[in-house]
């Protein structure tokens, strides 16, 4: 990156359901609530948006997680994405990616809104294409309604659609991740990350099962393998890759792409050579020294309501934390 660069990334912490394997700040509340959220939200991409002008800092990708952006209303997509736009320069984005995870909250409007201000990347995560495991898992959706997804998100001819997998959820064989892997295919995904299922400290399954990981590392193995070599002879390539704790095998995540569309995002993230600037419940600066290689995280609170009562502490932190030296 260039070295008045930064990666922008905006916390959406609501989703429709929490799943057994999350760990992340994932909320289910009325929409009140998310109403009242978006406000503290907007007040801080404003603050800094102000703050990168006066420091000459340009945006080089905008990422907004979660969570699952998409429990936002079209209006309140519409109102964030106008927020981003005035604050941050759009002329120098290499990618704009908003995560529409949850297949049930994708609407043909929200993807409009998303289009008409030039959202280039979306995801639609299927994590799995079998219904009984999408019920074993909590999520509240059918594969037809993946389906559904990816068609409107075709028509309107989103640069990148990215899918995300997971291996060794419980329940699922071998062949059921090879027939969950040929539909994303057959559907048009041109990025694929696999995940191995890690069993987190903040998830529900470790209350379940806290040895879960150790005995799926075989059938997650023989996973990982069909997904290489699916991939390749799809014409997709590995273009980044992480571990976490307690994952099945000790294997690994890798996010796959087809031509030249890697995620700039992800790869800056994984290389920790750049400052990300996270806004939002939950988001964690990071202000990167390139003369000592060394980060300094800058974090906001993870509870949505403490963030909305605090939302002034979070602006101070950024102003105090992260907006002080950029070498």
């Amino acid at each position: 990156p260039r070295k008045n660069e930064i990666g922008i990334y905006i916390g959406i912490p609501f989703c429709p359901t929490r799943c057994l394997y999350c760990s992340f700040a994932s909320n289910q509340v009325p929409d009140e609530e998310v109403a009242r959220y978006l406000p503290a939200l907007l007040r801080e991409i404003r603050f800094c948006g102000e703050k990168m002008k006066e420091q000459n800092l340009l945006p080089e990708s905008v990422y907004i997680g979660g969570g699952t952006p998409t429990t936002l209303d079209e209006r309140q997509l519409d109102e964030l994405l106008s927020a981003c736009e005035a604050s941050f320069d759009p002329g120098s984005l290499r990618e704009f990616t908003v995560e529409a995870g949850r297949p049930d909250t994708i609407t043909g409007e929200k993807l409009d809104v998303l289009k008409q201000h030039n959202v280039n990347r979306i995801s639609i995560n299927p994590q799995s294409m079998k219904q009984e495991t999408l019920d074993r898992i909590g999520r509240s959706h059918s594969p037809e309604d993946i389906v559904r997804a990816f068609s409107m998100a075709k028509e309107r001819d989103f640069d990148v659609i990215n899918a995300d997998l997971i291996t060794g959820l419980p329940g699922e064989q071998p062949e059921d991740f090879r027939k969950t892997l040929e539909t994303v295919l057959d559907l048009g995904a041109n990025n694929i990350t696999v995940h191995t299922l890690a069993v987190k400290k903040a998830s529900r399954l470790i209350g379940i099962d806290r040895s879960y990981h150790y005995r799926v590392a075989d059938i997650v193995a023989e996973m990982l393998a069909d997904s290489r070599r699916m991939l390749e002879d799809a014409g997709f390539l590995p273009y980044y890759l992480y571990r976490q704790k307690h994952m099945a095998g000790y294997f690994e995540n890798t996010g796959y792409c087809r031509d030249d569309l890697a995620n700039l995002y992800n790869v800056r993230i994984m290389d920790e050579h750049q400052s990300i600037l996270a806004l939002g419940a939950g988001g964690i600066s990071k202000l990167y020294y390139p003369s000592m290689n060394k980060l300094v995280r800058v974090p906001n609170v993870t509870n949505y309501t403490q963030y909305i009562d605090r939302i002034d502490e979070m602006c101070r932190r950024k102003d105090e934390g992260f907006f002080i030296e950029h070498e």
